[in-house]
Formats: structure tokens, sequence, C-alpha cells
């Protein structure tokens, strides 16, 4: 039992100094990384999502709560 807590506990460290290793590597200071910053501080002037004023009649909801009660 204490062979197989060890090999875990080794296969999780190994596992936490690859994600480190692989983190340390990534280079932030891109063009297209500093493109999608730049593109995140403007302003827009639109909102991206217009949703219409009445989604759905409010008719059969109103007609199904007359029914309910």
């Amino acid at each position: 039992m204490d062979l197989f807590l060890l090999g875990t506990v080794m296969f999780l460290l190994a596992n936490v100094a690859v994600v480190i290793k692989m983190l340390r590597r990534v280079n932030l200071h891109n063009d297209s990384v500093l493109a999608w910053e730049q593109a995140q501080l403007t302003p827009v002037a639109t909102p991206v999502l217009q949703y219409p004023v009445a989604l759905a009649p409010l008719q059969p909801q109103t007609v199904f709560l007359a029914e309910a009660a």
C-alpha cells in the first residue's frame, strides 16, 4: 500500500512539473495576443447581440396559466 501511495504522489508531482514547464513556455507577448488585448480595450459602438423585443406572443402562456388555476 505504501508503494502505491508513493507511486501516486510521484505521478501527480510529475504532472504538476509538466504543467509548470508548459506554462513557462507560453509567450503572451506575441502579435495575436496583443491584438486580442487591444480589441478588448476598444469600445464597441453597437452591442454584439441584439434581442428582439418580443420573443414569443404572450397569449398561449396566459391561457396555460388560466387553465392551470
